[in-house]
């Protein structure tokens, strides 16, 4: 009878153990955000009326479907800024339409991420620009 306790002891404690719904990841985005996008780029995250100091990481959360040799995190003004590289290198996305990507970027004012009322992030595929998205609009203050 005893083992049969201990068993359900262990059992019980390796169940607890493995988690259940513990998200180390800072937005649980695959369960907070739905990124299924068919033909583009979907930027969940940031969201409107976001606000980050420069100095601060955030992370970028991002569905796509478009098969490329990398991605670009851009930070940009409004839409029509050019925009800084957020990344030094090409990030490799998950690509099956519905995965939520998590990139971690800083706002980082030795790239030229200034204070500004209207800020965006932009995800795009390298070679394939035009398949991009925009975030919404969010706020960078000192």
């Amino acid at each position: 009878m005893k083992f049969s306790h201990a068993l359900l002891l262990a059992s019980s404690l390796a169940f607890f153990a493995c988690g259940g719904d513990d998200d180390d990841s800072p937005t649980g985005a695959n369960s907070r955000y739905d990124c299924s996008v068919t033909g583009g780029v979907k930027v969940v995250y940031p969201t409107i009326s976001e606000q980050f100091k420069i100095g601060q990481e955030i992370t970028v959360v991002f569905g796509t479907d478009i098969e490329d040799n990398g991605y670009k995190i851009v930070f940009k003004k409004n839409a029509s800024d050019m925009g800084v590289d957020l990344l030094e290198e090409a990030y490799d996305a998950v690509i099956d339409g519905k995965t939520c990507n998590e990139v971690k970027v800083k706002l980082d004012a030795k790239r030229g991420v200034e204070p500004t009322l209207t800020g965006i992030i932009r995800v795009a595929p390298y070679n394939k620009q035009n398949k991009g998205n925009n975030s919404e609009l969010f706020i960078v203050k000192e």
